[in-house]
C-alpha cells in the first residue's frame, strides 16, 4: 500500500466519523430548534407548510455554527480510534512518521476551511434569506385557529380580537376587533357575526351586523354601521418580525454595505458577519497546529493523558473565546478589531509552538 493511499484513509476516516458527529448533533439540536419554532403556527399563524419550509432552511446555520467544534471534536477521537486499535503503531511500520500524518491533516484544514467559508458565504446566506423571505411574502394562513372564545386574542401586530363563542364550523358570536394604526389612531369593530372564508386561496375575516368606530390622531371619533365586512387576511400583519436581520442578508447585500460604509461604525453589525464568514473558519487550522505535539516525540516526554486534557481544554476554549468575541463585536468596534487580533494572534501563537516542537523533534 502507497504512503499516499494510507494517509488517504486516515482522511476518510476522520470525514466518516466528522459526518456521523455533525449529522447526530445536527439533527437533535434541528429538531429542539423545530419544536421551539412551533410559534411560527400557533401564536403568528403561519401555515402549517410555510413552518415546515423555514425549519429545513434552517438546517444550514446550524451545519454551519457546529462545524468547528466538530471539526476539533472529530480530530481527538480518531486519533483515540487510531491509537487504540495500535493503526498509529501499524502506519509507522510503513515508513510513514507521525509528522507526516500531521502535515496531512494541515493540508486538509486549510481545503476545509476555504469550503466552509464558501459554505457560509453562499449557501448559509442564501436559506437566510430564503427563510426570512417566506415569512415576510407568506400571509397568516391559520387564522382562524388563532381565535379562541372568551379570550382577547392577538392574532397579529396592533389587532386585538375578543370572540364570545366560536363553533366547530369556524363560525364566530360577538366580536370586538380593536385596531392601532402605524401612523396612529384607532379603529372598533363591534360585530354580532363572523367567519374566515376562503376564496381562490385566499382567506377573508368576514364580520357581519354590526358598528365600526374610528378615532383619528386628533381623537375625533367617527362611527358607522354596517351589514357586512370584509378584510383580506394579507392586511393583518404577522407579530413575527417583517425586516432583515444582518445575518439574513444574502452575501451580495453584505458586500455592497460593506462597499457604501464609509467608516467601520457606520453598519459594524455587516463587517462582525463578514468577518464571520471569512475569518471565523480559518481557527480550524489554528486549532490542527495547536495538536502539533501530538505528533512529535516531545509528547512521549510528557504524559499523554495529561497532554490530550490540557490540548482538548485548550482548543475548546479558543472557540468557546471566539463564538463570545462574534456574539459581542457587533456592539463595540473595540470586540471587532479585538475579534480580528485574536484570530490572526492565535495562528501566529501555535505555527510559532508548531515550529518550535518539530525543531525540537528533529533534534
Amino acid at each position: 500500500m502507497s504512503k499516499n493511499k494510507i494517509q488517504n484513509y486516515i482522511i476518510l476516516e476522520f470525514l466518516k466519523n466528522y459526518a456521523t458527529l455533525l449529522l447526530i448533533f445536527s439533527l437533535v439540536i434541528w429538531l429542539m430548534q423545530a419544536v421551539r419554532l412551533l410559534d411560527l403556527v400557533y401564536e403568528d399563524g403561519n401555515a402549517f407548510l410555510v413552518y415546515i419550509k423555514y425549519i429545513f432552511l434552517q438546517l444550514p446555520r446550524i451545519l454551519s455554527k457546529l462545524s468547528i467544534i466538530i471539526f476539533f471534536i472529530t480530530f481527538f477521537w480518531t486519533l483515540n480510534i487510531l491509537e487504540e486499535s495500535n493503526e498509529i503503531k501499524t502506519i509507522s511500520f510503513f515508513g510513514i512518521e507521525p509528522k507526516l500524518i500531521f502535515f496531512k491533516f494541515l493540508k486538509f484544514s486549510f481545503f476545509f476551511s476555504i469550503i466552509l467559508i464558501f459554505f457560509k458565504a453562499f449557501i448559509v446566506s442564501y436559506s437566510s434569506k430564503k427563510s426570512r423571505d417566506l415569512l415576510n411574502v407568506e400571509g397568516i394562513g391559520a387564522f382562524s385557529n388563532l381565535l379562541k372564545e372568551n379570550n382577547f386574542n392577538n392574532p397579529s401586530r396592533m389587532t386585538t380580537i375578543y370572540i364570545e363563542k366560536k363553533n366547530k364550523n369556524g363560525e364566530f358570536k360577538n366580536i370586538i376587533v380593536f385596531q392601532e394604526n402605524e401612523t396612529g389612531g384607532s379603529k372598533i369593530i363591534i360585530s354580532k357575526n363572523g367567519s374566515v372564508t376562503k376564496v381562490k386561496d385566499k382567506s377573508y375575516f368576514i364580520t357581519e351586523k354590526g358598528i365600526v368606530q374610528e378615532v383619528d390622531l386628533k381623537g375625533s371619533i367617527s362611527q358607522i354601521t354596517f351589514d357586512k365586512t370584509t378584510t383580506d387576511i394579507e392586511n393583518f400583519k404577522k407579530k413575527s418580525a417583517d425586516y432583515y436581520k444582518i445575518s439574513e442578508l444574502s452575501f451580495i447585500e453584505l458586500i455592497n454595505i460593506y462597499k457604501e460604509s464609509e467608516t467601520i461604525t457606520t453598519n459594524l453589525d455587516a463587517h462582525v458577519q463578514l468577518v464571520n464568514i471569512f475569518l471565523a473558519p480559518l481557527i480550524i487550522v489554528s486549532l490542527v497546529l495547536l495538536l502539533s505535539t501530538l505528533f512529535t516525540n516531545y509528547e512521549s516526554k510528557i504524559n499523554k493523558s495529561k497532554l490530550k486534557f490540557f490540548l482538548f481544554t485548550a482548543g475548546f476554549l479558543a472557540i468557546f473565546i471566539l463564538e463570545i468575541l462574534i456574539t459581542y463585536a457587533g456592539k463595540k468596534i473595540f470586540y471587532l478589531y479585538f475579534l480580528i487580533f485574536y484570530l490572526l494572534s492565535l495562528f501566529l501563537m501555535n505555527l510559532f509552538l508548531t515550529i518550535k516542537n518539530f525543531n525540537y523533534d528533529y533534534k
